[in-house]
């Protein structure tokens, strides 16, 4: 999934203090194998070039969800912070409000999120556990970053108009878990410019066809 403009003010958040950058570096994966060589055991691991962008979502929701707060996003050239995170924290709660995964004050509704993972990934069995596993551990995660920020007067001030920055932290987590914990074969995505875009795909596809499970429709 790619979308330049929330992408760009996504990776702003490093550089704000508010979370630490934590690449995996492609040194600590093993070499990619050839497609036609692949085990099912290595489509449940990382694969060399295939976990290095962030997981934005689907097309679908995000489009959606920037239309309706666009007017917040913050003008060319708006050095403010506090805009940014403002603009970026209500688009992801529309984005949870979209799967109906917000739950009371600052937590995640995992019964939607399982729910919707029966929904999502109703042939997929290994991508149902993935999501849920992931939810699970980045709502936990994000409550101890969450607090951190409260504590600290200067994201405390920054955050203070934000929609729910909670959901924020949780999906900064979420974008980011593939790169620091597991990156199954479902979550392979190479890039354009270092020309592994088809040889991921092709990866991935192959996988599914290891798994006997039927891989999503693209559109």
């Amino acid at each position: 999934m790619r979308y330049p403009i929330f992408l760009s003010l996504l990776l702003l958040l490093p550089l704000l203090g508010l979370v630490q950058a934590q690449d995996i570096s492609e040194e600590e994966v093993a070499e990619a194998s050839p497609i036609d060589n692949l085990t099912l055991d290595q489509c449940d691991k990382k694969r060399r070039g295939c976990c290095s962008d962030l997981y934005l979502g689907d097309d679908e929701t995000l489009m959606k969800c920037f239309s309706i707060h666009s007017d917040r996003l913050p003008a060319e050239g708006d050095t403010d912070m506090s805009k940014t995170l403002k603009f970026l924290s209500c688009f992801v709660e529309c984005l949870y409000k979209q799967r109906k995964y917000v739950g009371k004050s600052d937590t995640i509704n995992m019964k939607m999120v399982k729910l919707d993972a029966e929904i999502l990934y109703a042939d997929r069995p290994k991508e149902q556990a993935y999501h849920i596993k992931m939810f699970d551990y980045c709502r936990k995660d994000a409550m101890n970053l969450y607090n951190l920020l409260k504590a600290s007067p200067g994201a405390k001030a920054m955050l203070k108009n934000a929609c729910r920055p909670f959901l924020l932290m949780v999906y900064l987590c979420q974008s980011e878990y593939h790169k620091k914990h597991e990156c199954p074969y479902f979550r392979w995505e190479g890039r354009e410019k270092s020309n592994t875009k088809k040889s991921c795909h092709d990866a991935k596809i192959k996988c599914y066809e290891l798994d006997g499970v039927p891989a999503p429709v693209e559109h």
